[in-house]
Parts: C-alpha cells; sequence; structure tokens
C-alpha cells in the first residue's frame, strides 16, 4: 500500500508528488506521458529561470521526485475507487492501493466515474477541459482525494499549476498529520 498515489506527472503532480515524497510519504506517480507542457518551448514566468522548456521542467521534477524516493511510472489510469482503507487505482497493467490520492491529470477524468464527484463546466474561452472536479478551498475533492492543476481550475499557466500542486500536497500533509504542515530547508 502506497501513502500517496498521484494519477498525472505533468507539472502540477509532480510537484505534489515532491512534496509528499520529500515529507517522507511513500509517493508513486502514474502518468500517461502526455503532458500539456511538453509542447511549451520558452516559459517565462518562474522564478529562478530566464526561460525554460517543459520537456526540461519535468524531467527535472521526475529526478527531484526520485532524490526524495518517490516512483514514476508511465502507465495510464483506468479506474480509480474508494475502499475501506483508502483507493484503490486501476492502471493498465497493475493496481495500486492508496490512503491519499491527488488528481492531477488535466482532461483526463473518465477513470473517475466509480466515484461520486461533482464537476463544474468550463468558462468560455481557450480552456482545454470542457469541465473542472469541484474541490474545496483546500484541493480537497473527498476524504483522501485531492486534486490539482488543470482537473480543478482553468488558469493555463505553469506558474500557477506548480502552486496548485504545492498546495494540494500541503493541505494533504496537514489533514494526515492533524497539524498545519510545513516544509523549510535549512
Amino acid at each position: 500500500m502506497k501513502d500517496v498515489v498521484v494519477i498525472g506527472g505533468g507539472i502540477a503532480g509532480l510537484q505534489a508528488a515532491v512534496y509528499t515524497a520529500k515529507a517522507g510519504e511513500d509517493t508513486l506517480v502514474l502518468d500517461s506521458d502526455e503532458s500539456l507542457v511538453y509542447n511549451t518551448s520558452n516559459i517565462q514566468n518562474l522564478v529562478g529561470h530566464d526561460y525554460i522548456a517543459g520537456q526540461e521542467l519535468l524531467r527535472n521534477g521526475r529526478e527531484k521526485l526520485e532524490d526524495f524516493n518517490g516512483e514514476f511510472r508511465e502507465e495510464k489510469v483506468e479506474k480509480l475507487e474508494k475502499t475501506d482503507n483508502g483507493f484503490l487505482v486501476t492502471a493498465e497493467e497493475n493496481e495500486y492501493e492508496a490512503e491519499y490520492v491527488v488528481l492531477a491529470s488535466a482532461g483526463m477524468t473518465d477513470y473517475l466515474k466509480p466515484l461520486d464527484v461533482e464537476f463544474e463546466e468550463s468558462k468560455e474561452g481557450p480552456y482545454w477541459m470542457d469541465r473542472h472536479i469541484v474541490t474545496d478551498e483546500d484541493n480537497k475533492v473527498m476524504g483522501g482525494l485531492y486534486a490539482a492543476g488543470l482537473i480543478r481550475y482553468w488558469v493555463y499557466q505553469t506558474a500557477f499549476a506548480m502552486g496548485d500542486g504545492t498546495k494540494a500536497a500541503v493541505n494533504l500533509l496537514s489533514d494526515k498529520y492533524g497539524e498545519p504542515y510545513q516544509d523549510h530547508d535549512t
């Protein structure tokens, strides 16, 4: 059983996974390797970078996840179900049990059909998703289930997705530990 499974290994998912893995949680990222940021070659709005390509950002995120003993697997998730102990994630090749799950799969939501989750229609304009999952202000969908990035919000910006991944992870860890989670490097 994993502590945390993150569904979606784009910017929001990797950021959430890095935080939970750094906190010592046994973290697995499942990804179909179709992140929207792959096609972005010149991201200029991130602190610490004059510019960076999306592929490089994803590669760096996977390396950082590995540094904190997190795991990345390229597997498409087919179904997510609630269990007595958390969640059962059914992927193409394996099944995984997890205490907590972070949804970060952008427009891919078919695997959520077994769950009773609420969606809202997208706003008008050039947005990728037709609908978004409804969360509370702490990114929580339901007990143990969180969402980050484009699966829950319309802001189509790399910096926002990273921050939203951080927010989901910090709120997950705060709920798990029963006190506000803080991550301060020395």
